[in-house]
């Protein structure tokens, strides 16, 4: 989602404030210069392999994919889709109604010419993971894998894909606690040996190796918008902020958990193009950007893909569908031409000033 564009607290207006009352322009397009002259030493300190060109078509187990073209639900509620808590006890997806609005939802994309969605599955981790009195992973909840089961069969049945989106960026933001729930502050769950071991072995294998196989799944996103959560790359908006190897060694854990218990594919959404540096070399399958009219001049949208040297296909995860200088028809087009994988339009339920997929007509 858009820096600026939460869910929660609509993003704590701190980061609005950061983007939008320095010369961000400016800053981000400097920093980014200085990211692609060091671009070398990056990939030899981290022993990044060198591209080797990138690919035509995005492809799933050896067969080419068309153009995606997709939207991001990405949630009817909030962190609260999938799981329980104090707010929720009978989970998300299981209260009565839930499964006929998300048929709706689907009926209405797939008619308009849609059939992947983004969705978001943890969130700030508010549902959906049990936590010890210290904070660490002991595993899924109660209701999480019924609330999938729920998702996935809708999703079967209105043949849409999905693409899960494990984290936001909100989970590594400070920690809240309202009416018992506690909201964001789990960045230990990164920088911790201890707790991201927990993490990864008690609640996300178990998760991937329930659904690896499932059909409905496209693609597992395993950190929405991690710049914002790591230090010297965005950092600083939201915090406290994860040094940037301690963010690459996670995203590269988890990509190895998604190969070994899954047939699908593994990405990560980043914030904007400038954001690459972070993820290349950690065995993605897919790039990922998302552009928004304030990252043209770090990110532009007409740079063709070919130039960025990449070795995997590059798909748009986010672009707006209103308050843009472009419609969303011409960046759809626009992607194509330049050589994205596909586009997935922001969105359809998050209530920013940059979603205008209507759920009516």
């Amino acid at each position: 989602m858009p820096a600026g564009a939460s869910p929660a607290a609509n993003f704590l207006a701190t980061p609005r404030r950061f983007l939008y009352n320095i010369p961000v322009s400016w800053f981000l397009k400097m920093l980014y210069l200085f990211r692609l002259r060091c671009d070398r030493a990056l990939r030899k300190t981290f022993r990044m392999p060198t591209p080797a060109g990138p690919s035509p078509f995005l492809q799933v187990q050896g067969a080419p994919l068309p153009f995606l073209e997709g939207a991001n639900l990405p949630w009817l509620s909030y962190g609260g889709d999938f799981g329980a808590n104090a707010w929720s006890p009978a989970g998300g997806m299981g209260k009565p109604g839930k499964r006929e609005e998300l048929q709706r939802h689907f009926r209405m994309l797939r008619g308009r010419g849609f059939h992947v969605v983004r969705w978001f599955l943890f969130c700030d981790g508010r549902a959906g993971i049990r936590f010890s009195a210290a904070g660490t992973p002991e595993g899924p909840d109660d209701r999480l894998f019924a609330d999938i089961d729920i998702a996935l069969e809708t999703a079967a049945a209105e043949s849409m894909k999905v693409i899960f989106v494990l984290l936001d960026f909100l989970w590594f933001d400070k920690a809240s606690l309202v009416n018992g729930v506690q909201t964001g502050g789990r960045s230990d769950t990164v920088t911790s040996a201890t707790k991201q071991q927990a993490l990864r072995k008690r609640v996300l294998a178990p998760l991937l190796r329930r659904y690896g196989r499932s059909p409905v799944i496209l693609a597992w996103d395993i950190i929405n918008e991690p710049e914002w959560a790591t230090r010297g790359w965005g950092g600083g908006i939201i915090g406290p902020a994860v040094p940037f190897l301690a963010m690459r060694r996670f995203i590269k854990r988890v990509t190895r958990l998604v190969h070994r218990h899954t047939g699908h594919l593994a990405t990560v959404g980043l914030g904007n193009a400038a954001g690459l540096p972070l993820v290349l070399g950690c065995g993605l399958d897919i790039y990922q950007v998302h552009w928004y009219d304030r990252w043209e001049s770090v990110a532009p949208l007409s740079r063709q893909v070919s130039g960025l040297g990449l070795d995997r296909p590059l798909l748009l995860g986010e672009f707006p569908t209103r308050n843009s200088s472009r419609s969303p028809e011409a960046i759809m087009t626009a992607s194509r031409d330049n050589g994205y994988c596909g586009a997935l339009a922001w969105s359809l339920l998050a209530e920013d000033e940059f979603s205008g997929i209507k759920t009516d007509g």
